[in-house]
Order: C-alpha cells, then sequence, then structure tokens
C-alpha cells in the first residue's frame, strides 16, 4: 500500500472516530436537554442539577468560612505575639550571654532579637481593681505587634505610662492619661506581705480585636517598668522576629542548636495550640456533614438517568438494532451524568464565589467581634478547594452514572421494539 493511500485510510479513521465522538454528544445532549414524553422527567433533570450546584456551593463556602476565620485568627494572632518566643525552662539564674544572641541575630531569616520582661500586675482606678499581664519591649519590637500598635488611641502629651486594652479599659472606665496604680504581685515578701505600688497613667489604648486579649495584657518600655518597679524581679524572656514566618521552623531549628539547656524556643503556633487545634477538628465533621448534600444529589443523577432510561426504552432499542454497540450504549449515559455533574459543580462554583464576594465587600452576615474575634463573616475560598471539589464531584458524577449506563446497554431490541 502506497504511503497516499495509507494517509487516506488514516484520514478517514479520524473522520469516523470524529463522527462517533459526535453521534455520543448530540444523543447525550438530545436526552439530557431535549423534550421528553413525561415532562416529569424534564423537571427533574433539572431540578437535579440545581441541587448539584447548591451542593458545591455550599460545601466551598463551608470550607472558605473556615480557612477565613482560621485567616483571620492567625493575622490577629500574628500581630499580637511575637514570632518566636525564647523561655527560661524553670528558674535557673541562668541567662542567654551576648555571644549566644549574637549568633541568634546572625541567623538568616532573623529581624530582630529583643529582651521581654513579664509581670503579673494589678491595676486600680476608680474603685476599680482588675489584674493582667504586663510585657516589657523596646518600642522597636512593640510597633511590630501591628494588632496593637495600628490601633493605638493615644494623647501625644502621654509619653511615658501603660499601654492597656479597649475591653480592660472600658472595665476599669478609663481614658488616655488617666491615672491609674500598678500592683505588682511578683513583689510580695515573707516579710513585708504587700506588693509594690506606684501610680502612673494610660498612655494609649489599643483594641486588636481579640477580647480576651485585650482584658489580659499591656505593655510598657523597658524605661517605664524601671521607673515603676525597680527592683521587679528579672523574668527575662527574649522575642525574635522574622523577615519571613514562614520560615518559623526552619529557624527555631537553628535557634535550638544554640540554645543552652536551660532555654526553649516556642513559635506563635506553639503558644496558641488549642486554638489552633480546635479549628482543625472542626473542619473534618464540616466537610463531611456538608458532603452528605453532594451525595444526595449524585443519588439523584442515577435516579434521573434510570427515568430518562425507561422512557427512552424504544429509542434505546433501535439504536442497537441498527447497530449501536452497548459500549456506546453505556458511553451516551455516562456522558448524561458527566454533563450533569460537570454544569452542576461549575454553577455551584459561581454560585459560591458570587456569594463570597457579596459577603466580604458587604459584610452581609455579622458577628459579635468579642466571641469570635471579627465583626463579619471571612470567606477564603481556596484554588485547592475548588479543584479538590470540582474533581471529586465531576469523578463521582461519572460513577453514579455507570449503573444506569450498563442496564441501558442490557437492553434487547427484540424486547424493547416488541414492548412498544
Amino acid at each position: 500500500m502506497s504511503c497516499c493511500s495509507h494517509r487516506c485510510v488514516l484520514n478517514q479513521k479520524d473522520r469516523i472516530k470524529t463522527l462517533e465522538v459526535s453521534y455520543t454528544g448530540y444523543l447525550a445532549t438530545r436526552y439530557l436537554f431535549g423534550k421528553h414524553r413525561v415532562p416529569f422527567i424534564a423537571f427533574i433533570s433539572r431540578t437535579t442539577m440545581v441541587g448539584m450546584a447548591l451542593g458545591v456551593a455550599t460545601l466551598v463556602l463551608a470550607l472558605g468560612v473556615m480557612r477565613g476565620f482560621e485567616s483571620v485568627v492567625t493575622d490577629k494572632i500574628i500581630g499580637f505575639d511575637t514570632h518566636i518566643r525564647i523561655e527560661k525552662l524553670f528558674d535557673s539564674g541562668f541567662d542567654l550571654d551576648d555571644e549566644e544572641i549574637s549568633e541568634i541575630s546572625e541567623i538568616d531569616g532573623v529581624e530582630q532579637i529583643f529582651r521581654i520582661k513579664k509581670a503579673e500586675v494589678m491595676l486600680k482606678a476608680n474603685s476599680i481593681t482588675e489584674g493582667a499581664l504586663l510585657e516589657v519591649m523596646p518600642e522597636s519590637a512593640l510597633s511590630q505587634l501591628y494588632s496593637v500598635s495600628a490601633n493605638y488611641t493615644s494623647d501625644e502629651s502621654s509619653q511615658s505610662g501603660l499601654i492597656i486594652g479597649a475591653a480592660l479599659a472600658d472595665q476599669l472606665e478609663v481614658t488616655v492619661a488617666d491615672q491609674i496604680l500598678a500592683y505588682d504581685l511578683g513583689s510580695f515578701t515573707d516579710q513585708m506581705g504587700l506588693p509594690s505600688i506606684a501610680a502612673t497613667q494610660v498612655q494609649a489604648i489599643y483594641e486588636s480585636g481579640m477580647i480576651d486579649y485585650d482584658k489580659s495584657y499591656l505593655y510598657c518600655s523597658p524605661q517605664t517598668m524601671e521607673a515603676l518597679f525597680p527592683d521587679s524581679p528579672d523574668t527575662d524572656d527574649f522575642g525574635v522576629f522574622l523577615t519571613d514566618i514562614s520560615l518559623t521552623n526552619d529557624v527555631m531549628n537553628q535557634i535550638d542548636q544554640i540554645l543552652p539547656y536551660s532555654h526553649l524556643s516556642i513559635s506563635w503556633r506553639d503558644r496558641h495550640q488549642t486554638l489552633f487545634n480546635w479549628m482543625k477538628t472542626q473542619q473534618l465533621p464540616i466537610f463531611i456533614i456538608f458532603s452528605l448534600i453532594i451525595i444526595v444529589a449524585l443519588v439523584n443523577i442515577a435516579s434521573t438517568l434510570i427515568l430518562i432510561i425507561m422512557e427512552k426504552r424504544t429509542e434505546i432499542g433501535t439504536l442497537r438494532a441498527l447497530g449501536t454497540s452497548r459500549k456506546r450504549i453505556r458511553r451516551i449515559f455516562a456522558l448524561e451524568g458527566l454533563m450533569m455533574g460537570l454544569l452542576g459543580t461549575m454553577a455551584g462554583i459561581i454560585l459560591s464565589v458570587i456569594l463570597a464576594w457579596l459577603q466580604t465587600t458587604f459584610g452581609l452576615i455579622s458577628l459579635p467581634s468579642d466571641v469570635y474575634f471579627m465583626d463579619k463573616v471571612s470567606i477564603l475560598i481556596g484554588i485547592e478547594d475548588v479543584i479538590g471539589i470540582s474533581g471529586g464531584v465531576i469523578v463521582l458524577a461519572i460513577l453514579s452514572s455507570l449503573i444506569p449506563a450498563m442496564q441501558a446497554s442490557r437492553l434487547q431490541p427484540a424486547d424493547t421494539l416488541r414492548d412498544e
């Protein structure tokens, strides 16, 4: 056979395959969207796709809400805490020397290392007493805590004093520049039995959006601490800020190799491990619960195909009598399931994106900020979630159509035509 004849045969085979694909797609589209002798079947097929769209949209939005909540909480916590803390394991009396501090500061990714002094204090104003944890750090470090420093209410004339949270200020009924008494609870002695007391003022009031933190933490500079409680016991920790938070684990491993046995490095995630573990445990049940909606829609796909097959028995028998193979009959109805799953998935994704945009732009659903760390529902749709849900739903839609497709391929031409 010449090369020209061989090429003609190949071209003819390609045309035949193209016609077969078009033929299969035409019949699948006609059976799904064409007129039916029983109008209820058309209603069921469209309802099935609507149910699939709602199921996909619900699942995407549910995961988006979880991601959004975790993102907001993570952002607030990162802006409220140092990236890495170096703490003493016990009251050993040992401290990091200048050489160790210098080695840590030279690690790639470390932007700043500084001392943090902590003190348990009791504040009193307007005959109201509240306890809190005072953290003492340099101004350069405090400015890195953007959940605190970016939400100041201050007075330019107040150059020293305590920086307290809005919730604590409300409890004490104080504003900026008001006088306040501070008791250092760590200064109790067996001889005196009284804590050190100092009068100071409110330098600034911050509002991070996390009520529990705003009630419990207050800040001041080392100079203010020295003026208020010069005899306060040394309880220095070290804070580390990184140039990129994704380097946390790598930097911690290098820091641990430098630290003496009396010290331990702890990341921001470890310090708030309970909260992050709670968020992770919520994701799996939510995913399972909302996946049930999609499972119901998949069952509806199989039911819809069975109804279509029952209605099209005569046409299927005619196709078989004209030489259409069982394999092609299976493909026709499997393609119908794919089309329903694909259209429902696309509509669900579009719907979820529109609803997420409306919520992000207009804040349609609000939340009490004292409970949820935010004043509105935050939705963050991840591209990996969309791809995973879309791929899974489409594959399951094809699988759910296999049983009806196999039943359609087993119909005998003689039986269907005789019944008609």
